[in-house]
């Protein structure tokens, strides 16, 4: 069984870059008004959806591959953090410098956001959504909470799920869509479907359930989807879900290459080009202009994007390669 499924760097470069030009070109108030582009553009918030089903499949994946015990967990957490939090720490380093110098040497357009000691501490754990009348420093924060909350779920739920009977599995999948219809958005189990069909893809790839299971309970979660959600985040959603049992083992030129920094760029595109094109926006009316000023906050964030990689995340996940756990383990990047 090959662990390494190749197609999802190419899925992550995706998806980050659909996210970015979504904050680009749609969420910049007035400046793109062709509305084909807005049309064009506007389901690239989706691919926030796109990351859940990857990290539905491929958190669980690594942990089978490396033999998951409950005594693991603490294990299992400490590489997630070592993992993901040094690039969140200097991404909010990076917010905070950036709307300092924003305040006081481009106007006052961010006077509103009242930022306060509390407010920045309580991003350390994550904590936003629990506390009211504390706003996240990032827009795309909020993604990082449902993450974490789902890394402490998958880890409890994880030696059950793929040791139990079917009907024991028939009673989670009921349970995650019942909870999905009570839960609020800022909470892991409103969520949890897209997660889901990323979990049965893995549950079907480790050959823990057959064919049939798979595609009768896929089916299932996914017209819940259609229900719960706009279509759009289910479309998005299936992709990946298609690439991995079409063409998992493609490597898509530059956005493979790109793939290995997502986390980098979805993280501080909202900070570094999404700043420069609130700024230049002032200023450029010419439609060609405006495009150069689209490729250049891109350009800009990309560069940006990879020496966070190569200076922050990179060693962080090199970091978390080498916390193992105590059974035999998989070397992995994830």
């Amino acid at each position: 069984m090959n662990f390494k499924i190749e197609i999802f760097d190419s899925l992550r470069a995706f998806a980050a870059l659909s996210v970015c030009l979504f904050h680009f070109i749609c969420t910049t108030t007035g400046f793109i008004q062709n509305q084909w582009l807005l049309n064009v553009f506007s389901p690239g918030k989706y691919g926030v959806q796109l990351f859940f089903v990857i990290s539905g499949f491929i958190i669980p994946w690594a942990m089978f591959h490396a033999r998951f015990k409950l005594k693991d967990f603490g294990l299992f957490l400490l590489k997630r953090l070592s993992r993901l939090e040094p690039p969140y720490l200097f991404s909010i380093a990076l917010v905070l410098l950036v709307l300092f110098v924003r305040e006081n040497y481009f106007g006052r357009e961010n006077a509103h956001i009242q930022i306060s000691a509390t407010q920045v501490a309580l991003h350390l754990g994550y904590l936003i959504p629990f506390f009211e009348g504390y706003q996240w420093l990032n827009q795309v924060y909020w993604t990082l909470a449902i993450e974490f909350q789902y890394y402490l779920l998958i880890a409890l739920i994880f030696v059950p799920l793929t040791t139990s009977g079917k009907w024991l599995r028939y009673i989670t999948y009921a349970l995650i869509i019942a909870l999905s219809m009570i839960s609020a958005e800022k909470f892991i189990f409103y969520w949890l479907p897209i997660f889901l069909l990323g979990i049965l893809l893995f549950l079907y790839m480790a050959l823990i359930i057959d064919k049939k299971e798979y595609y009768i309970s896929s089916v299932l979660v996914l017209l819940f989807c259609l229900y719960k959600f706009p279509v759009g985040a289910v479309a998005y959603a299936v992709i990946p879900i298609i690439c991995v049992l079409t063409i998992q083992n493609v490597k898509v030129p530059v956005f493979d290459y790109i793939g290995k920094f997502s986390y980098s760029l979805y993280l501080i595109h909202p900070i570094i080009g999404a700043s420069l094109i609130n700024i230049l926006s002032h200023y450029v009316t010419n439609p060609l202009a405006k495009t150069g000023v689209i490729f250049a906050g891109l350009a800009l964030t990309l560069i940006s994007a990879w020496l966070t990689y190569i200076l922050i995340e990179r060693p962080s996940k090199r970091l978390s390669s080498s916390i193992k756990y105590k059974n035999t383990e998989t070397k992995n990047q994830y």
